[in-house]
């Protein structure tokens, strides 16, 4: 294995739970905003801005909906930068977390409202066909055409 996999397997291993009075923080990734920054949501519902550190940069890709562990950055002269990614977490640790007990509630009722949201996207979609995409190369071929020219040859 390489260098590359070392690390992800070893990211992969590491079990965590964060302990209680530290600074550290579970947030879901909104996306990321460009030169190694992310948009992230706290479980209280504030959003900050955070950067993802340079051992994280080419062996992880934190996408929307990943979820990471957090530290406040204190002292900092920028008003931006709100704290750097300390563990990105994979379904396995929020899965451990869960039946530890330790993983913050509000996170699994947004992932419930999410899903309820699609699905109703769903249906309307499902519904109306009338926003159907239309191609705008081929000419359109009518039913009304068809008839007014049978129409005119009955005539002569």
């Amino acid at each position: 294995m390489g260098k590359k996999g070392n690390e992800r397997h070893n990211l992969d291993e590491d079990a965590f739970i964060l302990e209680e009075g530290s600074s550290q923080h579970y947030a879901r990734s909104l996306g990321p905003r460009g030169n190694h920054q992310h948009e992230v949501e706290f479980a209280d519902g504030t959003q900050k801005l955070v950067v993802l550190p340079p051992r994280f940069r080419n062996t992880i890709w934190v996408k929307r909906g990943h979820f990471v562990i957090v530290d406040p950055m204190v002292g900092t002269t920028s008003d931006k930068v709100g704290g750097e990614i300390v563990q990105v977490l994979f379904p396995k640790h929020i899965k451990m977390l869960k039946q530890a007990g330790k993983w913050p509630g509000t996170f699994d009722r947004k992932d419930e409202q999410a899903k309820e949201d699609d699905d109703e996207e769903e249906e309307e979609e499902d519904a109306s066909d009338d926003d159907l995409f239309v191609n705008n190369n081929r000419p359109v071929m009518s039913g009304t055409e068809s008839e007014e020219s049978s129409d005119e040859e009955d005539d002569r």
